[in-house]
């Protein structure tokens, strides 16, 4: 058949599954058996891969769930589908690849295709038990699957969507978080108001100090010793600037410093003036500068032809008379006594080496007579080897010129030695007598040397003489200035007499000056006070401590009235500040408050808005409970009966759903059983036993699979009757036999007893031209003929006459 969803599906090291395997299912109705652990649910969560790209059980109980699906050992696992045209639409199907944390490839179905297929035609093994418990399930304000399939089936989603838009029309804080140009007009509205209230705040602070700033300037004129009239007059201002722009008191203050400043240096000169000699005493100074000047000239004329010849002889020899003449005569003199002693002593060193060269002589030429006695007894031959030792003084023989090692390994002068020992011991006597000869005589070219030198030392006879002279001259002057010490000691004391005198007499006429010029200055300084000046015999201090304390009172009465100038122009410019703050903040309050008149009438047409809305939120809610009422009391409990009973038609209580509610974000569905005879029971999990509580959850999961369109028209289980006995499997046969000849759904079923698998296959085969039912076999060799899938066609009975 080709007219089925799901056609077929390759499986490759999937799970339970190693290697290779496609399976057909182009088959209305596709059987599969195989003992635990053969594969069946692999084969089932592998066609759920495919199909939506994940595996919804296995990620409910473990997110990380991808790593243990690729079989043992192997790093990844892939999975392939085959479906209609009409399932894939304009999708292209890949081949899914699974391993480790990812999941690649494009899965069979779009989204809700997916979502319709895991949550209403697919029942895997595990989910069957908890069925009803996740029906249920809801995480946070999201409506649980149970109430999503309700919605679906009634068709509420608009009304549900209108419900939801409104739904944060009850309260203005969450209309204003979905509403932008709400909450900017609230927030502006709210600015508005703040704006107004501190404008007006600030108008009355401004007004307050105004006020202030007036009450300063009226005491600060006051002051200068103008009167204020009333604020509300508007030349007021006018005349105030005007006086103030005409202000003198800084120049007067400015002079009023300037003469003081001036009479404290002039105070300064007038205490100096008291610390030097009284002019008083000018006429005793001139008498004195007399008296000295004729004592000096009597000493002139006494003693001054005597000083001319000393000084004309000292230049004579030489002394300038610039400086220290006594001390530069000492020294001269001193210097030639040294070289006169220098010269005697050098006379007697030269006598001395003089006998000494005559002895050094006579023993020379007693060394020599000895020297030519001993050579005449040493022989020629120890005279030879003698005087070839002196001039041997490496290993070269002076003789041949030859290396005398390269015939002895002794060193020639060892050699010579030897041989002069062996030959007579008198060589050692001549040795040492041409030693202490030559000693002589170097000795004697010693002193001769310095006899020499010490001869080059000596003065000439004109030198000498001329050195006595000197020593005669210097020693006759160094006297004579010695007598005449105490007249010059007198004339210099003379003279210091005159220039102290000389020098008081300049002072004190000095003082007369400048106590003149004082005099003057402080008549300037009174007449610069408009004071009468001081009289001519007034002291100085006594005048200049009257015109101070004058110019003292000038400076402070100036300096009261410039701070109060100040104060009055720093008063007015904060005033005139104030009086401009004032005009701009009414202004500024005028505005604010037409401001928030608009945005209040926004903000008032804001929420006129959310209570319409509010009213058709409410009317919503209330057209939404109703309709849920009805549909449930009268088709989706009638359905769920329906299946029900006919799976378990010996069961007392049959489920059903309570009366739903509706909370502010989603639908409340309960369950709950009816007994038989009209009694409202528990929720079916306590009222069933474990088999019918499976038997509820299928015949619910069967319901709402049929309450809507199929957007997969197939039904997958995975051993959907664990639990049930003969009659329910029966039962569970008949309706699957329904729905696929009757509703024309696609069955896949996965069992694992053999004799149910039979049992079913035998319930469920072909009973018409074109019907197919395919087995598969879980488990059997790969090898094998037909590799544990079988197609059973419809084949007509025989024993049937047509």
């Amino acid at each position: 058949m080709t007219d089925v969803p799901l056609r077929s599906i390759s499986i490759n090291d999937f799970r339970r599954l190693e290697g290779t395997r496609v399976l057909p299912l182009d088959a209305p109705i596709v059987l599969l058996h195989g003992h635990n652990g053969a594969g069946k649910t692999s084969v089932l969560s592998a066609l759920e891969l495919a199909l939506t790209g994940e595996i919804r059980s296995m990620r409910r109980h473990d997110p990380r769930y991808t790593a243990h699906l690729p079989f043992h050992g192997r790093e990844f696992a892939t999975v392939s589908v085959e479906v209609s045209d009409q399932l894939s639409g304009d999708r292209t199907p890949e081949r899914m690849t699974v391993g480790g944390s990812r999941i690649e490839g494009v899965h069979a179905l779009d989204a809700n295709a997916a979502q319709f297929y895991s949550e209403r035609c697919y029942l895997d093994q595990v989910s069957l038990g908890q069925l009803l418990d996740l029906y249920q399930y809801r995480e946070g304000k999201e409506e649980s699957a149970l109430a999503r399939f309700v919605n679906e089936l009634l068709g509420l989603e608009q009304l549900d969507a209108l419900r939801l838009g409104l739904s944060d029309a009850n309260d203005l804080r969450r209309l204003k978080r979905l509403s932008e140009p709400l909450a900017s007009a609230d927030k502006d509205a709210q600015r508005a108001a703040t704006d107004l209230s501190q404008a007006t705040a600030d108008l009355k602070s401004a007004r307050s100090e105004l006020a202030s700033s007036w009450d300063r300037l009226t005491e600060a004129m006051g002051a200068i010793g103008y009167s204020l009239p009333d604020l509300d007059d508007p030349s007021t201002i006018q005349e105030v600037t005007q006086l103030l722009r005409t202000n003198r008191a800084t120049d007067d203050h400015s002079l009023a410093v300037s003469i003081r400043r001036s009479l404290t240096a002039l105070g300064g000169r007038i205490d100096g003036l008291l610390t030097r000699p009284a002019a008083l005493r000018l006429e005793e100074a001139i008498a004195s500068v007399a008296n000295a000047s004729v004592d000096q000239q009597f000493w002139l004329d006494e003693h001054g032809s005597a000083i001319d010849a000393l000084h004309a002889d000292t230049v004579g020899l030489g002394i300038p008379l610039s400086g220290d003449a006594a001390m530069m005569i000492a020294d001269a003199l001193q210097r030639i006594d040294r070289r006169i002693a220098r010269q005697d002593a050098l006379v007697v060193e030269m006598k001395q080496l003089e006998n000494q060269l005559a002895g050094r002589r006579i023993s020379l030429l007693e060394l020599q007579g000895q020297f030519a006695e001993a050579q005449e007894q040493a022989g020629s031959m120890v005279e030879g080897l003698a005087a070839l030792r002196e001039h041997s003084t490496d290993d070269i023989c002076p003789v041949c010129d030859r290396e005398f090692g390269e015939v002895s390994s002794t060193h020639l002068t060892s050699h010579i030695d030897r041989k002069i020992t062996a030959l007579t011991t008198q060589g050692n006597q001549l040795r040492q007598f041409r030693e202490q000869r030559d000693a002589a005589t170097a000795a004697l070219q010693r002193d001769a040397q310095t006899l020499e030198q010490i001869q080059g030392h000596l003065l000439a006879d004109d030198q000498l003489e001329e050195a006595r002279s000197q020593q005669t001259a210097f020693a006759s002057l160094q006297r004579r200035m010695q007598v005449i010490q105490p007249a010059i000691d007198h004339l210099t004391e003379l003279r210091s007499r005159l220039r102290d005198a000389e020098a008081q007499l300049g002072e004190l006429e000095a003082v007369a000056r400048d106590t003149q010029e004082v005099r003057a200055e402080l008549q300037n300084f009174a007449r610069d006070l408009n004071v009468d000046g001081p009289s001519p015999d007034q002291p100085l201090q006594d005048a200049w401590r009257k015109l101070a304390e004058i110019a003292d009172e000038r400076v402070v009465r100036a300096e009261t009235l410039t701070a109060a100038y100040a104060t009055a122009n720093e008063t007015l410019d904060q005033m005139l500040r104030c009086n401009t703050r004032v005009e701009d903040l009414k202004g500024a309050v005028a505005q604010a408050a037409e401001h928030k008149s608009v945005w209040d009438a926004r903000i008032a047409e804001a929420k006129r808005r959310q209570s319409v809305a509010r009213v058709v939120h409410d009317a919503a809610a209330q057209a939404r409970t109703e309709i849920v009422h009805r549909v449930f009391t009268e088709s989706l409990n009638e359905v769920w009966r329906s299946v029900f009973t006919r799976l378990a038609p010996h069961e007392y209580f049959v489920p059903t759903f309570g009366i739903p509610t509706s909370s502010k974000s989603a639908l409340e569905l309960t369950l709950e059983t009816v007994h038989t005879s009209g009694k409202t029971g528990g929720s079916p999990q306590m009222m069933l036993s474990a088999g019918n509580l499976n038997t509820a959850a299928l015949s619910l999961f069967i319901a709402l699979h049929l309450a809507v369109e199929p957007l997969v028209p197939c039904l997958v289980f995975d051993d959907p009757v664990q639990s049930m006995d003969e009659v329910h499997i029966a039962q569970f046969a008949g309706l699957m036999r329904v729905l696929s000849k009757q509703h024309k759904r696609q069955i896949v079923i996965a069992v694992h007893e053999r004799e149910l698998f039979e049992y079913l296959a035998l319930e469920l085969s072909p009973a018409f031209e074109g019907d197919e039912l395919i087995t598969i076999e879980l488990g059997t060799q790969l090898d094998a003929e037909d590799g544990g899938v079988k197609r059973i066609t419809w084949i007509p009975d025989s024993a049937i006459a047509v």
